[in-house]
């Protein structure tokens, strides 16, 4: 009678470890995956920061004036417009050339910011709008 073996058998240690690096593996390709995630999340963020502060800049100014400003921040380019609004008639029969603004007239004005940056799946960018009331250029 042969005594009962106890153990594994090298075949079975070489399956069982080559298991186990095709499950490392693919744990490794989900934990960089999605440390990449989180870097364009951050440089997204960073983007929407800038953005809000460019438009913040130009609602706290006393006086607006139409036009653009470019510039670059690091890894981000930006550019913000201000502009005034254009009024809207009421009517088909109102003439635009008969409007024009008043001395310190108020009116709408909008602010635009957007800003760009170099993802690895190409360029990216964030823009962000608002209005605020000033005085129209005359």
């Amino acid at each position: 009678m042969r005594p009962r073996q106890q153990g594994f058998t090298l075949l079975e240690v070489m399956i069982a470890v080559a298991i186990m690096a095709i499950g490392i593996v693919g744990a490794l390709e989900l934990f960089s995956g999605s440390l990449s995630l989180a870097g364009d999340a951050a440089r997204q963020s960073e983007a929407v920061v800038l953005a809000r502060s460019l438009v913040d800049q130009e609602l706290w100014r006393d006086v607006l004036e139409a036009g653009e400003r470019s510039d670059a921040r690091g890894a981000y380019e930006w550019t913000v417009v201000t502009q005034p609004i254009p009024r809207e008639l009421v009517s088909s029969r109102e003439n635009p050339e008969d409007f024009r603004p008043a001395p310190g007239e108020l009116g709408l004005w909008l602010v635009q910011a957007e800003v760009r940056w170099q993802a690895p799946m190409g360029q990216k960018s964030v823009r962000l709008e608002t209005a605020r009331i000033g005085a129209l250029p005359e």
